[in-house]
Parts: structure tokens; C-alpha cells; sequence
């Protein structure tokens, strides 16, 4: 199996860094390893590693690499960034190498799936990920026990929170490792909020998905007055979608919510809350079970509020068949005061879908704020979030945050847009927020793409912009923006490289550039929409 882009990243002259388990990406030669031979070894493992640079250009060395374990030999020719397409950073962006001295990124397209990739710099070999692997190891479970149990693999706890409190009395650097299981809110867990880490924390998913979020498990039985309707007692109900159907999208169908119980009687795919019963109209003639019938809440089960001690937190997968899918609710991480350094974020492999309602509250699939260093999103996706996917605010604004959305994607924000709320948009800064998106997939919002204001500046780079349907098709008042891919506001700045746009429809925006803000093309393919506002090159 061959590396990734960022399995393989030099820090030093002759030296390079090496991640067990995590090959991705193509190369020029096999570039494998015995795992028999890989002794005391566990996925995604940090090993440095020494190479002999052999003819050519420094980034296209050919290398033998072996890891400090002597029985352990890995071979590579080329490097991950051979063949690639790369794109320094402008001087216009305003990024600090000082702190993450990312040089270019770059992408390359492998069967026709684009893998982007940030060189120079990943939070994943940094040091403050490695202290929380390095540091204390607390294991929970769907079977542990939050009263009985030791935190260690053989006796695990039962939920995050619990974890989190004694990783905070242990006063150190911890790694929480969730198995891949469906974790329900009432009984095993299945959120974390109330309780933010004082300690640097990692969330390891291993073995599998991880499905958490505003999940829980019902007794639906037949409306005595209309038998084709089943309800269940569940107060503060946001939505109910259909786990069992699928949108072209690949997410989950949503029941249409109807204002009275004698309406969802009379409208298949309905439902209708009265904040002590939910009721279900199914789709077609299926019988509802938890199976075809999920209930959402509008309580936030996926937040963390660090108030004034943020630190550094991060989630992860231990091997390529991991994941985590956080349904019902939002990410959200903020500090109500900046930290005495710099802080990192950092999330691979999250989905944040599902999250928000349509009174109030609205929710993000992703959100930050006031938040002095790095927030790095790699390979997530947001998908029918109440408002947008990613959102990155600092609304302090004296000190900077630095973003990083790297392969990520998002789909059909802005769920209950049609009641009263404006601009959907997959990926918005705002104040004075640096962002880098590489190889990004965003299709299908409502009010701008990418909708940057303030002092903001993005560079994007690989990535694809497509389909937002505007907002002014919201009531009146809410909306106030044509389809539009790429937009700013303010002095925002966005830098697009070899990015694709494909507006929806004749009367659709590509570009729509506000002075004194703008947008500044290099090496672009023919978009597809209209060009208006402050448009230049770079």
C-alpha cells in the first residue's frame, strides 16, 4: 500500500517523518512494510526516520527509510510530491510561517479522486498532537462503566465526559480511545459538553465508525386517533430523518415538519412536534421503528466552551477504517478569552451532519471562535447543517486565527433556510480569520459557496465551488444574494488557484467581489457564471 501526502514530511535535511498505517497516494515504486516486523509499533505510530537524498531536485529524492525500530525497513522512490500541482502561498494571505511554516500546497488527481496535501508543516507530527499520545491512555466503551471502570482497555468507561474529567485530574496530556460503536445520548454518552478538557486532549476513534450526537433509542407505538401516524414522548425534538433513505447526496432524508397532528396524518413523509410527542407520518407504507425514524434535539451535544483556558485539542482515527459521524448536532469550539500561546484544533475524518433547528440558535456544521492559533480540518464533511458547514469566527479579533481545510467537503447547508435565516454557505470567515482550503468539494448552498467579510483572507487552491442556489428564493427579508460560488464583502480577500466554479444556471455568479475587497485569479480553468466586482490576478 503506498503513502499519503502527509505520511512522509521532512524535518531536516536528511530526515523525514513517518506515520505506521496511514498509506495513501501513489508512487513510483512498492513502498511497504512487514507489520510482523513493526515491533512495538501501533497505526499511526510518529517514527523518524533518515534518508539518502539521491539524484535530483531535494523534493523528489529517492530514499531508503528506516525507522528507529531496526526491523523495520521501508522503501519509497519519489517523494509525495512528484507529479503534483503546487501553488505557493501569496504574500498577500498574511500566514506566519513562524508559527506554521507551511511553504506551498499542492493536489494531485489519482483515479480521478483529487488529494490535496499542505507541505511543510501538519499538526499531526507536531509536538503538542505527540504529547497526547505520548501521555496518559484512557480507554471507554459502549459495555464500560463510568462507576466501575479503570479507563484502560480491559475495564474502559462509559462515556467521553468521564474521560475527559479524569484526564483533567490527572492534570496531564491524554489520548480518550473510542471504539467504533453507535453511542446513544441518555445511556453510553454519546456528546461531550459541560465538561472542557484544562488538559491537552486527543479523541482517538479506532475500529471503526463512531456514531454519536443528539442519538437516542424510542418506543413509537400507532396515534390512537390516526393509525397511520406512530408517535413517541420526546420533548425539544429539532428534526427526524429517515436513516434508511438516502438523498443524492448520501445523506439521510429529512421529514417535512408540519404544523399540526391532523396535517402530518394526511402528508406521507411527515412529522409534527407538539414539545411532549412526536409524531411520524412514514414514507410509503413502512411501519416506523428507530430503524426509519431518528429524532435530532435541539440540545447542543457536540460543543466545548474552553471560556478563558482554551488548550489544545484534537480528534483523530487510529486506522483508514475509522471515522466519526456526529449526527444531530454541531462542532463547536470556541474560548471566551485567548490562551497565553497559540492553540491548536485540529479534526481528520469527522463528519458533522444533521445539526440546528428552525427557531432559534441557529447551528454550524463546524464552528470556532475566539480562537488565538490553528484550527486544521482534514478530510471532514458537513452536510445539512441549520446554517453553514464551515464556520470560522474570532470575534475577539486581537489576536489571529489561522484555518486550514484540507480534502474537506460539505452539501446542502442552510436545512430550514426557508423559515427565516440568509446566507448558507459551506466555507465563511469572518473578522480577521487567514484560511487555506486545498482540494475542497463544496456543492449545494444557499447564499454564496464561499462568503468571506471583514479583514478576512483565503487562499484556495484545487478545490471546486458549485451550485449554491442564492438565497433569494427565502422570504422576503431573509435572502439577499444570487446563486453565487465565491463572493466577498468588506476588505476580504480571496486567492483562487486552479479551482473549479460552476454557478448554477445563466444568471449565476462565479465571482461577485465587493470593493474594497477582491478576488485574484492565478492559473484558473474557464469558470462557469458570471465575473463581477474587484477581480484580479495573482
Amino acid at each position: 500500500m503506498p503513502f499519503s501526502h502527509t505520511a512522509l514530511e521532512r524535518t531536516g535535511a536528511n530526515s523525514f517523518a513517518y506515520r505506521t498505517g496511514d498509506l495513501r497516494g501513489d508512487v513510483l515504486a512498492p513502498s511497504y512494510f512487514n507489520p510482523a516486523k513493526a515491533v512495538g509499533l501501533k497505526p499511526m505510530d510518529i517514527i523518524v526516520a533518515t534518508c539518502a537524498v539521491g539524484q535530483g531536485a531535494p523534493e523528489v529524492p529517492t530514499m531508503l527509510v528506516t525507522a528507529t525500530d531496526p526491523s523495520v525497513t521501508v522503501e519509497e522512490v519519489g517523494s509525495s510530491l512528484r507529479g503534483a500541482s503546487l501553488c505557493p502561498l501569496p504574500a498577500g494571505l498574511g500566514w506566519d510561517a513562524s508559527l506554521y511554516p507551511i511553504s506551498r500546497v499542492g493536489y494531485r488527481d489519482v483515479a480521478g479522486v483529487r488529494r490535496g496535501f499542505v507541505h511543510g508543516y501538519s499538526p499531526w507530527s507536531a509536538a503538542e498532537y505527540q504529547a497526547c499520545r505520548n501521555g496518559d491512555q484512557i480507554y471507554m466503551a459502549l459495555t464500560g462503566s463510568d462507576s466501575s471502570g479503570a479507563g484502560i482497555s480491559g475495564s474502559p468507561y462509559a462515556t467521553i465526559t468521564k474521560a475527559i474529567t479524569v484526564a483533567n485530574a490527572n492534570n496531564r496530556p491524554a489520548t480518550i480511545w473510542v471504539p467504533g460503536n453507535t453511542y446513544q445520548r441518555n445511556a453510553n454518552g454519546g456528546w461531550i459538553g459541560g465538561t472542557a478538557p484544562t488538559v491537552p486532549i486527543c479523541l482517538m476513534a479506532y475500529n471503526g465508525n463512531v456514531q454519536m450526537g443528539s442519538i437516542d433509542n424510542y418506543t413509537w407505538t400507532a396515534n390512537g386517533t390516526y393509525t397511520n401516524v406512530s408517535q413517541t414522548a420526546r420533548s425539544n425534538a429539532a428534526a427526524v430523518y429517515d436513516p434508511s433513505q438516502r438523498d443524492r447526496f448520501g445523506n439521510a432524508v429529512m421529514y417535512r415538519e408540519v404544523s399540526s397532528l391532523a396535517r402530518c396524518a394526511v402528508i406521507p413523509g411527515s412529522m409534527y412536534t407538539d414539545n411532549v410527542n412526536v409524531y411520524v407520518n412514514p414514507f410509503g407504507s413502512n411501519t416506523i421503528s428507530n430503524a426509519n425514524a431518528r429524532i435530532f434535539l435541539k440540545t447542543d451535544t457536540w460543543a466545548l466552551n474552553y471560556g478563558s483556558n482554551p488548550q489544545h485539542f484534537f480528534m483523530d482515527v487510529a486506522d483508514e477504517n475509522s471515522s466519526w459521524d456526529l449526527m444531530g448536532c454541531r462542532v463547536r469550539i470556541l474560548a471566551t478569552a485567548y490562551g497565553a500561546a497559540p492553540k491548536t484544533i485540529a479534526l481528520r475524518r469527522v463528519a458533522s451532519r444533521y445539526g440546528g433547528f428552525s427557531i432559534s440558535d441557529y447551528w454550524n456544521a463546524f464552528g470556532v471562535d475566539n480562537w488565538w492559533g490553528l484550527a486544521w480540518f482534514e478530510e471532514c464533511y458537513g452536510a445539512r447543517a441549520a446554517i453553514d458547514s464551515f464556520n470560522l469566527h474570532n470575534t475577539l479579533s486581537t489576536k489571529p486565527l489561522y484555518a486550514v481545510t484540507l480534502n474537506c467537503s460539505g452539501r446542502d447547508p442552510g436545512v430550514f433556510g426557508d423559515v427565516s435565516n440568509g446566507s448558507n454557505n459551506h466555507l465563511t470567515l469572518h473578522e480577521n480569520v487567514i484560511g487555506i482550503d486545498v482540494g475542497g468539494d463544496y456543492e449545494y448552498a444557499q447564499g454564496g459557496t464561499v462568503r468571506n467579510i471583514g479583514t478576512t483572507r483565503l487562499l484556495a487552491h484545487g478545490s471546486r465551488f458549485a451550485a449554491d442556489r442564492g438565497d433569494l428564493h427565502l422570504p422576503v427579508g431573509v435572502g439577499t444574494l444570487q446563486p453565487t460560488e465565491v463572493c466577498t464583502a468588506d476588505s476580504a480577500q480571496i486567492y483562487l488557484s486552479e479551482c473549479d466554479l460552476e454557478a448554477s444556471g445563466p444568471m449565476g455568479y462565479a465571482i461577485n467581489a465587493q470593493a474594497p475587497g477582491g478576488v485574484f485569479l492565478r492559473n484558473m480553468p474557464a469558470v462557469r457564471g458570471r465575473v463581477s466586482g474587484n477581480v484580479g490576478t495573482w
